[in-house]
């Protein structure tokens, strides 16, 4: 789970392509900086990725928060 103080924190986000890292894929889009790690997970939630890419977040702790943890967070980003 993210860290309490990494939701106000800087954080980037990043285009990704689906499947293997092996470069057959394209190159990765550059990054997008946010103010806080709560503005990047609900631009990721809310914008469409470009065709065969995912957005990839990077907290100011070092974490990377891969698309399969984005609902999760978004979700609890919302409250009850």
């Amino acid at each position: 789970m993210v860290m309490q103080t990494d939701l106000d924190a800087p954080a980037h986000l990043q285009y990704e392509p689906l499947g293997p890292q092996d470069g057959s894929q394209g190159a990765p889009s550059d990054i997008i900086e946010f103010r806080s790690l709560r503005e990047a997970v609900h631009w990721a939630m809310t914008n469409e990725a470009p065709a065969g890419m995912h957005a990839v977040i990077r907290t100011a702790s070092g974490d990377v928060i891969e698309p399969s943890h984005l609902e999760e967070i978004w979700s609890s980003l919302q409250g009850p």
